[in-house]
Order: structure tokens, then C-alpha cells, then sequence
């Protein structure tokens, strides 16, 4: 059973009075639940069972001459525990009401019933049977080693335990609406995790990208939910933002922990309303695209330290995938190697050799800060340099000066370690710049993570990689 598949179960109105099951009914419709069945006997739904399917029950407790609310609970209860079960009860009933709750129904209501009252309570049991099928469903799935799309993860090269039960759990979250943060160092392959998301996921739309890191407030509107003509001086034509792109299919936030807090503000809203305000436009319009977002912060700790909104933050981490560093995904660094390797011969279009095992015994002693993206960039420039001999005579020199994990907590330079500079000494202005080159390429490129392992300002890196003349 898919998991959106109680989408088109109906739910159950039970009540031996006509004009409450029709005024319930027309409220339900008017909400926009429009699959419901009307019982006045409890033995048609009991005949239902044990194979029936519907998403909700509302049951009057009390119907003279009939089978029993109570009776038709604990039968429900006990073949069709998946289904929630509301009690509709009279003023002078709510003792029977309280008696049902603790048998197991999920609560009750008092007649007459109020329109917002019902609306609510239905929004929450179904709510509520929806993480329990899901929490089941997870549960099976992480016990099982079977994966049901292998194909969705084909860009994700592994063979290692935790990454297969990340897949499991990736399978079971995919078809849902709710947002997914993933989280991960830098180079660890979070915009393949979104892509292999999306295509389990089953929806119509485009997966559509956005780095957010560096864009400002203004910019960052502009780019999700774009503007109308005359929104301001250059707009001649309407233009699209990423998130009407993304309509009915997913939207993944890069770098999300790099957003100012005016711009989360911005996505709190499109992602609790599910709504959004093109620039110069006065008309909300709707999204149905499903958010995915990536960061390498630790955004619990930027949340405490008043950098991230709580409010944000919650609602962005309903689903939560955490890739491991390569460091800790064993012989994943071979078999990632040798893809790059045959990777970069095709590309060169050079004869491909096999590792030595001295060379592989190298690649598993080293730490790669840079993660995926760092081997796969030594490859590559190696094996343009000289093949698979600067290889090794590249691994060697790694490993006899090992690179430091660039997120180790509490780093501190110790009096006894030194740095080689050759002679002459550099200008400070060149010592500089190798430094930021040298953290560009254990960030794999990325700047903002870059930045970071420097202690400078994303602004301060774009200052010294493109100074003024």
C-alpha cells in the first residue's frame, strides 16, 4: 500500500438521524472532502469489516434499537486499528463519550456540532493516521533490506549499510507533501539525495533548483516568487519565480542556512500557507510544490544563537535526512574512486588502469574534508596531470600530510605546530590568497563553506576572489 494511496478512501458518517449526517456531510463537502458515505444502522459499517477502507469514522454513541456506538468502537478497534474514530454524543452523554475515549477512540464531539469544531477535530485525526501509517510503514521498511525504486538512487554511488537504510527511510517520506531538510557536510551529495526524492516521490511537476547562499532579501523574492509587469523600474514583462516553475512538483532550497532572517520570514510563509505574493502583486497565489531544503550549519545551533527562525526551523525539519561524511562510509571511497577513475579516462579519453593496493589503502587512511566532490576533483586533476602515477604520487603526499576535518569543534593552532613557508617568504597579500585557494578546494568549490572554514564573511571571500583593480 502506497502511502497517498487513503486519499481516496472515503470517511465514515455514522448516526441514526438524517439531518445531522446531511448537515455534516454538506460541511465536509464544503471543506473540500468530498469522499463520504452516510450510515443510519452500525451493522452496514460492521458488515464492512474487517477489510474495510476509509480514512475516518464519526460514530453516534448512542443510536435506540440499534447496534451500539460502543460495540461498533471496540469492533473497530480491534480489526481496523488504523482507523481513527470520532464519537458524536449527545449533552447527557458525555460520560459514555469519556468511557469510549479511554477504549480507544480518538476523541468526541457534542451535538450540536459546530461547523470550525468539526473541521478541526477531522483535520487532526486524520493527521494523526497519517504519522501512524507512515511510522508503521517506516518501521517495516527500516527492517526490511529490500528498496522498492533502486533505480530513483543511481546517481548515488554505495554499498554501505547506513546510506541503504537513508534510501528505506527516503522511500517512505517521498510521497508525502511535507517539507525534508537534509543536512550534511560539505561534498556530500545533498542535491542528489533531493533529486532521488523527488523522483520517488511520484509528482507531475519539475524538480526545480535554487542555491540561496548570497542572495539578498530583494533578490531572493524575486527569484522564488518573481514579479509582475512594473513591479519596479527594469520589470517590462511578468516573470516567473522558481517556486510557480516548481508547481506540483519540488522546489529544493540550497545552502538554506545562508538565508537572512527578513527572507526566512518570506519562506515561512509559502511553506505554512502554501501561498506567495509575486513582487508588485496584490493577488496571493497558491503553491502545491513540495520543499526540500539542504544546508551544511548546524541549523539547530544557528536557531539558538538567534540566526535561524525556531518557527522555520521546525517546520522545514518535519523530515530530516542526514548523509554521513565519506570518512565514514568505509570501502564507499573505492568503489566512488574507481567511478571516478573510469569517469575521467572516458573524459580524457586516456587508458584506464585499476588502483594499486598500496593507493587504495591510502584513499581509506584519508579523511576528505571535501567529501565526495574532493575525490572526485583529485581524480580528475590527477589523472590530467600524469595518470594514474600523479595519482599516487598525489595520495602519497595527502597522506603524509593529512587534511584536518574543517568542521572539527574547537580547533586550536597548538604551540608546537608549524606552517612551511618556502623561501622567500610570500607577500602577504600571495599568503592570502593561497589560503583561499587552498579552502576552495576543500570545499570542493563552494564558497560560502569556504568562507567558513576561514572565519571570514561570504562578502569577505568574494572581496579577495575578485579584487579591485
Amino acid at each position: 500500500m502506497k502511502l497517498n494511496a487513503e486519499s481516496a478512501w472515503p470517511i465514515f458518517l455514522v448516526d441514526d438521524e438524517e439531518p445531522l449526517l446531511d448537515s455534516l456531510c454538506m460541511t465536509l463537502h464544503a471543506a473540500g472532502y468530498g469522499n463520504v458515505e452516510t450510515f443510519t444502522d452500525g451493522q452496514a459499517v460492521l458488515d464492512r469489516l474487517p477489510d474495510v477502507q476509509c480514512t475516518l469514522l464519526l460514530l453516534d454513541v448512542f443510536m435506540p434499537g440499534r447496534v451500539p456506538g460502543e460495540e461498533i468502537l471496540e469492533r473497530f478497534r480491534s480489526e481496523a486499528p488504523h482507523v481513527p474514530v470520532v464519537m458524536v454524543t449527545g449533552v447527557d452523554e458525555t460520560g459514555t463519550a469519556v468511557r469510549c475515549m479511554r477504549a480507544g477512540a480518538f476523541d468526541y464531539l457534542v451535538k450540536p456540532v459546530e461547523q470550525a469544531l468539526l473541521l478541526a477535530t477531522v483535520r487532526r485525526a486524520l493527521d494523526h493516521a497519517r504519522l501512524l501509517r507512515q511510522n508503521i510503514h517506516l518501521r517495516d521498511k527500516l527492517l526490511s533490506e529490500h528498496l522498492d525504486q533502486p533505480e530513483a538512487f543511481s546517481g548515488i554511488i554505495t554499498g554501505n549499510r547506513q546510506m541503504q537504510a537513508i534510501f528505506r527511510y527516503m522511500e517512505v517520506i517521498a510521497p508525502t507533501a511535507e517539507p525534508v531538510l537534509i543536512t550534511g557536510e560539505t561534498g556530500t551529495g545533498k542535491d542528489l539525495t533531493a533529486t532521488a526524492l523527488h523522483r520517488l516521490s511520484g509528482r507531475v511537476g519539475t524538480f526545480v533548483a535554487v542555491n540561496v547562499a548570497g542572495l539578498d532579501d530583494n533578490m531572493f523574492a524575486d527569484t522564488l516568487f518573481g514579479h509582475v509587469k512594473g513591479a519596479f523600474t527594469d520589470a517590462g514583462q511578468d516573470r516567473r519565480g522558481m517556486v510557480e516553475q516548481a508547481e506540483d512538483g519540488t522546489l529544493f532550497l540550497d545552502e538554506i542556512g545562508d538565508l537572512s532572517l527578513v527572507s526566512q520570514v518570506k519562506l515561512l510563509k509559502l511553506i505554512q500557507d502554501h501561498e506567495y505574493l509575486p513582487l508588485g502583486s496584490e493577488k496571493p497565489r497558491r503553491s502545491r510544490a513540495r520543499i526540500v531544503a539542504a544546508t551544511n550549519h548546524d541549523l539547530a545551533a544557528a536557531e539558538s544563537q538567534g540566526l535561524f527562525r525556531k518557527d522555520l526551523y521546525y517546520r522545514i525539519n518535519t523530515y530530516h535526512v542526514h548523509l554521513p561524511p565519506l570518512r565514514e562510509r568505509g570501502h564507499d571511497v573505492l568503489l566512488l574512486a574507481e567511478h571516478y577513475l573510469r569517469q575521467a579516462c572516458e573524459t580524457l579519453n586516456i587508458p584506464c588502469g585499476s588502483f594499486d593496493p598500496s593507493l587504495a589503502d591510502r584513499l581509506l587512511s584519508h579523511p576528505f574534508p571535501g567529501n565526495v566532490r574532493e575525490l572526485r576533483s583529485l581524480i580528475f586533476n590527477t589523472m590530467a596531470q600524469g595518470g594514474l602515477q600523479a595519482l599516487e604520487k598525489n595520495m602519497a603526499a595527502l597522506v603524509k600530510t593529512p587534511a584536518r576535518h574543517h568542521d572539527a569543534p574547537g580547533f586550536e593552532m597548538s604551540p608546537g605546530m608549524k606552517i612551511l613557508f618556502p623561501d622567500p617568504l610570500p607577500t602577504m597579500d600571495r599568503a592570502v590568497q593561497e589560503l583561499v585557494q587552498e579552502a576552495l578546494r576543500r570545499s570542493g568549490g563552494n564558497q560560502a563553506a569556504a568562507a567558513r572554514m576561514l572565519g571570514i564573511s561570504r562578502q569577505a571571500m568574494h572581496q579577495r576572489l575578485n579584487p579591485r583593480r
